[in-house]
């Protein structure tokens, strides 16, 4: 009799162990990463500008067209692509990025403008200047067309900078070519395209 309520006890210690432990929390769901890119397009529009490219500010040209440039997941521009913007005049550039489940979510960024920021790179010297358009981030910004030059290949990118890095980083950056040690951190996007300033 004692060894079949020994055997009973240890039936239901083992039943009520098994039973509590597989039960007691849900499975974890998984956090969703924010900045989980799958498509991105960068949209020009042309603006006038008032004043010089630290402190002006644009205003909009009725009826100005909107060039739209669709990247792949790579941040190739299509094949052919090839983009003409206008000596002396400014252009609004707003980034447009979705997540894999068609979403925007470039609000991330300018929520998180503590370590983002753009950076736009392979304009020759003195062909383009650029202004910040939010919180120093680059998701809307003004780009300038200083001189013509011939086709080059735009770089933006979008910088997510170590923690403290942003104190030490300027408006002044927008074309850092250092920006892997000035802006240190990982890199977002990498958007490329072809550009011709032409007069």
């Amino acid at each position: 009799m004692n060894k079949l309520c020994n055997y009973l006890l240890l039936g239901m210690i083992t039943f009520g162990v098994f039973t509590f432990s597989s039960c007691s929390k849900e499975d974890p769901v998984p956090e969703k990463d924010q900045e989980e890119v799958g498509k991105t397009s960068l949209l020009l529009q042309e603006v006038g500008w008032d004043g010089d490219f630290r402190t002006g500010h644009p205003h909009a040209i009725d009826g100005a067209a909107v060039d739209t440039i669709a990247f792949d997941e790579q941040g190739n521009a299509p094949v052919g692509f090839h983009l003409h913007l206008h000596t002396g005049h400014s252009y609004k550039l707003t980034l447009i990025a979705r997540d894999y489940a068609g979403r925007e979510i470039q609000q991330t960024f300018l929520d998180r403008a503590d370590i983002h920021q753009a950076v736009i790179l392979g304009a020759p010297t003195g062909v383009l200047d650029y202004t910040y358009g939010d919180n120093q981030v680059g998701v809307t910004g003004y780009l300038h067309v200083v001189k013509g030059a011939s086709t080059f290949t735009l770089q933006y990118l979008m910088r997510h900078l170590n923690p403290g890095v942003k104190a030490g980083v300027t408006a002044d950056d927008w074309n850092n070519t250092n920006y892997q040690s000035k802006l240190a951190g990982a890199t977002d996007l990498d958007l490329k395209f072809e550009l011709h300033p032409v007069e």
